[in-house]
This record gives C-alpha cells, sequence and structure tokens, in this order.
C-alpha cells in the first residue's frame, strides 16, 4: 500500500521536557495536527489543534511539542499543560489549539472533515481487513536533529464491539488493528486507506476513497510464545541451536558488533485505535 509522502507531516513528538526534545531523547510519545472550523456564534474561524494521548503527557507538567521547519531545522516549543483538554467521555484522547505555527514550518493538518464516520463505514462497508497505515515516531529511529515519523502497516481485526477498559477507567470504544507498534506511537493517528491504483505524488493527496482518520493509538497488545524446532521438536532457545543461528546470520549480514541473539520469540502485536 502506498500513501502520500505529505501525510507524514501531520505528525509532531512530544517530550516532557525542552532539553529532551532538543536532543530527542528516548521519551515522550507522538501527536498530530488537525484542522477544524470553529465557531463562538458570531464568527467561524480556522484552528489548529494538537491531539495526543492523554496517557502520553498525564505525567508532564508542560508538555513539548517538537516540529519540523522547512529550513531543515526544528522548533522545540513549550505548552501550557493547564490548557491542554481531555476528551468529556473519558477517552484517552487530549487535544490543545495550538497557535504556535507559522509557514516556516513543515506541517499538515487532518482536516476534521477526514474523520471516519459511522456513515461513511456504512457507505463503503468499511470492516474486517481494510487497509490502515499508523504515522508516528519509532523511537530509537525517529531522527535525532529532525522529526522522521515512521509508517506502520497493518488492516482491521476486529470492529468496534465491547468498549475497552483504559488506565483512566472509562470504557472506550476502539477498533483492533493488527500492526507492529512499540512505545512511542502512542498517540499517532491512524490513517484507513481503501486500495487505490493511483500512484503518482499528486494523485495520492487527491480527496476519494480516503485516507480518513480512524481513530488514534492508544494501546498495543503483545503475545509472545517461543518458537519451536519442528525437526527435533525443541524450543530455539536452546543454546547449541541459538549459537548455530547466531553465528549464521552474522555470516549471512557480513557485520560486526550485531546484538547477541539471547533468545528467539514469535511475537504477535496488534493496536487498538480509539475512533475519535
Amino acid at each position: 500500500m502506498r500513501i502520500a509522502d505529505e501525510f507524514l507531516q501531520c505528525v509532531v513528538y512530544v517530550y516532557p521536557s525542552e532539553d529532551a526534545a532538543r536532543e530527542g531523547k528516548k521519551v515522550g510519545g507522538s501527536g498530530f495536527l488537525v484542522h477544524s472550523l470553529c465557531s463562538d456564534g458570531a464568527e467561524t474561524r480556522d484552528e489548529i489543534f494538537v491531539v495526543t494521548n492523554r496517557h502520553v503527557i498525564a505525567s508532564m507538567k508542560d508538555p513539548v511539542l517538537r516540529v519540523n521547519r522547512r529550513d531543515g531545522a526544528i522548533d522545540v516549543i513549550k505548552t501550557n499543560g493547564n490548557r491542554w483538554r481531555s476528551h468529556p467521555d473519558g477517552d484517552d484522547v487530549s487535544a490543545l489549539p495550538f497557535h504556535a505555527l507559522s509557514e516556516e514550518h513543515q506541517l499538515l493538518a487532518i482536516n476534521e472533515g477526514a474523520f471516519l464516520r459511522h456513515s461513511t463505514v456504512d457507505d463503503f462497508n468499511v470492516g474486517i481487513g481494510d487497509s490502515v497505515a499508523m504515522v508516528g515516531r519509532l523511537v530509537g529511529h525517529d531522527g535525532k536533529m529532525r522529526n522522521s515519523p515512521t509508517a506502520r502497516f497493518g488492516s482491521i481485526s476486529m470492529m468496534p464491539g465491547d468498549r475497552i477498559l483504559n488506565s483512566f477507567g472509562y470504557e472506550q470504544e476502539s477498533y483492533l488493528i493488527e500492526c507492529h507498534s512499540i512505545p512511542g506511537f502512542s498517540g499517532s493517528p491512524v490513517l484507513l486507506v481503501l486500495p487505490s491504483n493511483v500512484r503518482s505524488a499528486g494523485g495520492l493527496l487527491l480527496p476519494g476513497l480516503g485516507p480518513w482518520l480512524l481513530g488514534i493509538d492508544w494501546m498495543h497488545i503483545n503475545n509472545e510464545e517461543a518458537v519451536r524446532n519442528c525437526w527435533r521438536n525443541t524450543h530455539l532457545e536452546d543454546r547449541g541451536v541459538v549459537e548455530y543461528l547466531e553465528d549464521a546470520v552474522r555470516k549471512s549480514a557480513g557485520c560486526c558488533g550485531m546484538r547477541s541473539i539471547e533468545t528467539i520469540k514469535q511475537r504477535d502485536s496488534a493496536v487498538y485505535a480509539c475512533a475519535i
């Protein structure tokens, strides 16, 4: 599945301090920008919001955002923790009106009109197996001097049903997504992308069959099982087999300093995406 490179520009990085943001430390999480038309009754105005998980910023006094500039640099922007607002229904979502952006920043906001609605699900028969892309921060490979978001791909494996209890004691509607993820992707947007034959850079940005914002990554499920040797019916974690595999992998890769293989495990990874 191909997505437009520009979709990565909606991602911002969230850190607990300005120093951590400047140094690109392995803390914090992901966030993304949303464009909305807001009205106070007298006038309608454009607003940009930054959205992330409530649990990402829960322990941060004044969350710090790191954003890319068009000149290749970054800006580190400290926010006022008191101005963040959590979802009124208790979902693991927090948002902040974000007025610190300018033309100097290389960012793209998701339009509120691209939120996946029940009517869209019905109209396009959205369901099990439909493709999704999650864009966010791959901690450890996320760019030290500049934000370099990563896209992870997967599919819907379960439609919303029983509500899932979050860490704040509330049950929230969620899609179960089969998709590899690690800490750091919390707060990432999960986009529904229906199949298309379009390959041109311009065509990928045209509205049509998505992408729609399906939700926000808020919880991971990881199950690990030891892989067994089907010939000898022994665990591959046996030292002799591990040493053999380690030697074979090192030779085939032709690289030095490779981390020693201590265990060989099969990992099933899934993500809960909270519908916004």
